[in-house]
């Protein structure tokens, strides 16, 4: 077996509250260089390591000497302080990675370079080349020009994308809480800390607190997102704190909030379309939701409401009538086209031959190549986790479908 197929992956994704002291705007080099040991210690036990870190901005600010207020700075203040603080940021990375006798390397993507398939094949080949070459990746938003993903926070998912892109086996989310909350632990005494998730739609959680600091642009809902993601496409998500990602790595039982990874994971064509920017939203009925978790198209006579701004092939989420989320495809119609055809009276799937309800395109809506289910089974209790030496784990009882078309 070649070392590519055998080769561990982990994805480690750092925020900004991580890498700045809050109380005196300035970088928190004791954290920083402890994560890079941390990576660097996983890099020479033989695993591949991408560290997606934010921080631009923050890192800008102490460069400019601007201590952080109360208010968030506006979003061309931001775009100017990342482009000032990305290089400041990486001269940290390349220092303390280079005292460590590690290699590192500048990546810089937006999901729009990620939902091109073309750009999207061009960046597995990438970070390929970089593993082989023994260098670490340190990834980033292009913050200067990603505006929607600077503006929503999206560096949470763009980590779970970029997993999914190189095919991690996990994907750790480091943050200043040890976890996730019933509620806000800050604020609420009674908050009880949750483990081990095997199904995110059914958490009953309260993750309305925000970004950790006024210049992150995360925040547990992201976090949520981006374990989706992951868990679709067959990877484990750890939210941990970066101070304890040595003790998760070593198997400590109790430590940080663990979502399983997908028995069946998401492959090929699939797998990238959980990397295309959501347009919009379909909610399907009772068969509309049983068709699509069992891999099967969604037919235009399944869909009860649509929301948002999609047009063809744009990606929707798809959710059952009570919101929760079921799937994400790549839509055969407009948002537009799909509202004028549900105000049409209720009919049987018999009635789409008829030429009053003939339809201007395909029976379906998304079409079973285009589904990729993010509502996924879990590995459940078959779950363990086997430390085999520091750093070195395997997930056992996962398997993923390979699903190309």
């Amino acid at each position: 077996m070649s070392e590519r197929a055998t080769r561990s992956v982990v994805v480690v994704k750092v925020g900004t509250s991580s890498l700045l002291k809050p109380e005196d705007g300035c970088l928190h080099l004791s954290q920083l260089c402890s994560l890079c040991e941390t990576v660097s210690d996983l890099h020479r036990a033989g695993h591949a390591v991408v560290l997606v870190s934010s921080g631009a901005v923050g890192a800008g600010m102490v460069k400019m000497g601007i201590k952080p207020g109360p208010t968030k700075p506006t979003l061309a203040r931001k775009q100017a302080l990342a482009a000032i603080g990305q290089p400041h940021l990486m001269r940290y990375y390349e220092d303390v990675f280079g005292s460590l006798g590690v290699k590192c390397a500048q990546v810089l993507l937006t999901l729009d370079n990620l939902s091109n398939r073309t750009q999207y094949g061009k960046a597995k080949r990438t970070f390929e080349q970089l593993f082989e070459l023994g260098v670490v990746p340190v990834v980033n938003e292009n913050d200067t020009v990603a505006v929607e993903e600077l503006r929503f926070g999206d560096n949470d998912t763009l980590s779970a994308q970029v997993a999914a892109l190189v095919d991690a086996q996990y994907l750790f989310l480091l943050t200043d809480v040890d976890g996730l909350y019933t509620a806000n632990p800050n604020t609420n005494p009674e908050a009880k800390k949750i483990p081990i998730v095997e199904d995110i739609n059914a958490l009953q959680v309260d993750v309305d607190s925000g970004a950790g600091s006024n210049v992150g642009t995360g925040g547990m809902v992201t976090k949520l997102t981006a374990a989706r993601i992951a868990s679709a496409a067959g990877c484990q998500t750890i939210i941990c704190l970066a101070s304890t990602i040595v003790e998760v790595l070593k198997g400590s039982a109790g430590v940080g909030t663990k979502f399983l990874a997908a028995k069946k994971s998401a492959r090929g064509k699939k797998r990238w379309i959980l990397t295309v920017p959501i347009k919009g939203e379909v909610k399907v009925d009772d068969e509309g939701a049983k068709a699509v978790l069992n891999g099967m198209a969604l037919a235009v006579s399944k869909c009860v409401a649509v929301d948002g701004t999609f047009g063809v092939q744009e990606a929707v989420r798809i959710v059952d009538e009570n919101g929760l989320e079921l799937a994400r495809g790549l839509s055969n119609y407009t948002v537009t086209a799909m509202r004028e055809l549900l105000k049409r009276p209720p009919r049987s799937d018999d009635d789409w031959d008829d030429d009053e309800f003939e339809l201007d395109g395909p029976p379906e809506l998304v079409h079973a190549n285009n589904v990729c289910v993010t509502n996924v089974e879990t590995l459940a209790k078959s779950f363990v986790l086997k430390n085999v030496g520091y750093g070195s784990m395997i997930m056992e009882g996962s398997s993923s479908e390979n699903e190309d078309s």
